[in-house]
């Protein structure tokens, strides 16, 4: 017998990955609460992900119907690692969700196709790595023996209902309401399913998508920290004095050298006044430490300095030095006599205490002149206002080799020219075009298609009593297929004996029903188009209700047979569910 290996992510006593699959057909819910091990199948992993499933749909689907075993939520993180391993491993390196489709489909998953008859097992597609032949190790490749039907229900805290459930879910409901009968899984899932009347019907409220959709809504609740992780000790950060703020102005440069300085003394007093600080001795005052250096003329203090202190306050030697040279008429810097109204250099205002601020405050427009100052006030129009002048003729050397070397390093601007056809600007501004209303939300519905759409949801198939046909009638067997299927051509054989069946039970094959024998069941012939609503193709679809719901197996396309189906579904208005969803969006 086949051992579960310790790696049992859904509880003891959960069924195993290598439980092999039954004949049948299986929603998403139903293979999520009662099979959750098979997601380790690339078979379930490529219908789920290729019907639009998520991990965090999958979660939600197992946290819906299970209980886990720690008590805990099963993440989303859990269920993409748990479906991106089986398919990295058989092959798919750097598989994952968003990547599935780049991937070549081996087998062509629809919609409506629910069966799960021909998975595979995670011991077939990537089997387990033995080094030693005990009978522990070879038993985890191998497949696992039958369980009773009762096994499934463990550790499942609500059993699928409605849309979600299947033929599945009526087995194990079954096998928990009768103890004393012995059913075991998947031997007698198919006895099981016909000793409770049949399969159930598929509808399109069961496809995978529509199970997966109806979880999108799902929220997982916050993951709980732990006391004390990721806590940082943080030091106390004594708060900076708050500064007034001030009327903005740009001062001259005979006052930036103040400015500058003022402004550096003033922060540095603020921090040196708050309490419990050191000053110089911590990595925030680095700039007091090193504003000392600047006012001592970048010279470093010596032993004797050490313990003196410093009066900030005070005019420094090196100020007055540099406002000397500032006021100089050699310095370069000298503003002329007679006073200009320059637009880039505004008056400085009356008052330089900080308190002076203005909420409303605005500058005199320099670009307009007053009528009321004089004439000399103003520069004219043709000379060149430059801030400050150079008292000296030989500035303008430096002026033009400052203007080659700025020319010689610095690229050439070009003014960005825009192109308003391609743009395509509005006329008015913040105005969002609307969109055009889809054709089919325009579309007037038939008040009787619209009727036949609200009452499907809730329909039930309405059995008749099938026709008896000869037990000597010619019939489609594996004798006489060669006879009845469609001659291959030589470019394109046939590979397989269901590619021959698909053949002789084609519905399209001869545009109808065949006129002479042998006729065929209408339950096993292939699916019409989805458009096709042609009496022919309601009559399949109705015939394979029947055999769905009640096991109905002769009713076949002959005459008779075709008249009293269509009768059936004229007099009780019948249409199936492909013909209400074309009648719907057109």
């Amino acid at each position: 017998m086949a051992s579960l290996p310790r790696n049992n992510a859904f509880g003891v006593g959960s069924p195993s990955w290598n439980l092999p699959f039954p004949v049948g057909n299986m929603t998403a819910a139903e293979l999520l609460a009662y099979l959750p091990h098979w997601l380790k199948s690339v078979d379930v992993v490529d219908r789920f992900v290729t019907h639009g499933a998520r991990s965090i749909t999958i979660a939600a689907i197992i946290n819906e119907f299970r209980d886990q075993p720690t008590g805990t939520e099963f993440s989303p993180n859990s269920a993409m690692i748990m479906i991106q391993y089986p398919m990295r491993r058989s092959g798919f390196e750097g598989w994952t969700v968003g990547t599935h489709g780049e991937w070549p489909q081996q087998v062509e998953r629809k919609e409506a196709d629910l069966s799960v008859t021909d998975f595979r097992l995670p011991c077939l597609t990537h089997p387990k790595d033995v080094k030693s032949r005990s009978p522990e190790k070879v038993a985890r490749n191998r497949e696992a023996e039958p369980i009773d039907f009762k096994d499934l229900a463990l550790h499942v805290k609500e059993h699928p209902s409605g849309d979600d459930a299947l033929d599945l879910t009526r087995c194990v409901k079954h096998a928990l309401e009768h103890e004393d009968e012995v059913w075991l899984f998947p031997t007698d899932f198919q006895c099981l399913v016909i000793h409770l009347g049949g399969p159930a019907r598929v509808t399109h409220a069961h496809h995978d998508r529509q199970v997966f959709a109806r979880r999108d809504h799902y929220s997982f609740s916050p993951a709980k920290s732990t006391p004390g992780k990721n806590r940082i000790l943080k030091s106390k950060v004594t708060p900076k004095s708050k500064v007034t703020p001030t009327r903005k102005f740009t001062p001259g440069r005979s006052n930036m050298h103040k400015t500058r300085i003022g402004s550096t003394i003033s922060e540095a007093l603020s921090r040196s006044a708050t309490p419990g600080s050191t000053f110089g001795f911590t990595p925030q005052k680095r700039t007091a430490e090193d504003l000392g250096r600047v006012l001592l003329g970048s010279k470093r203090r010596s032993g004797r300095l050490v313990g003196k202190a410093i009066n900030l306050r005070e005019e420094s030697e090196n100020e007055a030095a540099d406002r000397e040279f500032l006021d100089s008429p050699y310095s370069g810097y000298s503003t002329p006599a007679k006073k200009r109204k320059l637009s880039r250099t505004p008056r400085a205002p009356k008052s330089s205490n900080d308190s002076d601020f203005e909420q409303d405050y605005s500058e005199p427009d320099d670009d307009v002149p007053d009528n009321d100052a004089p004439e000399a006030e103003y520069a004219s129009d043709a000379e060149e206002v430059v801030s400050p002048t150079p008292a000296r003729l030989g500035r303008v050397a430096a002026r033009k080799a400052r203007a080659n070397i700025q020319s010689a390093f610095v690229p050439q601007r070009t003014a960005l020219k825009l192109n308003i056809s391609k743009l395509q600007l509005s006329l008015k501004k913040g105005v969002v075009p609307k969109k055009e209303v889809p054709a089919y939300m325009k579309m007037e519905i038939d008040p009787e298609v619209k009727e036949l759409a609200l009452a499907f949801a809730t329909r039930t198939p309405i059995h008749l009593p099938p026709p008896m046909l000869s037990a000597n009638r010619v019939k489609i067997d594996s004798q006489t297929i060669y006879l009845y299927a469609a001659p291959a051509s030589p470019t394109k054989p046939y590979n397989s004996l269901a590619e021959m069946y698909a053949s002789a039970y084609s519905s399209s094959r001869f545009s109808g029903p065949r006129r002479q024998p042998p006729f065929r069941e209408l339950h096993k012939l292939t699916e019409p188009d989805v458009r096709d609503a042609s009496d022919w193709a309601e009559n399949i679809r109705w015939a394979k209700e029947q055999f769905s719901a009640f096991g109905s197996e002769t009713w076949t396309e002959y005459d008779w047979h075709l008249e009293c189906i269509t009768e059936e579904r004229m007099g009780r208005r019948w249409v199936s569910e492909e013909v209400v969803h074309a009648g719907i969006l057109g």
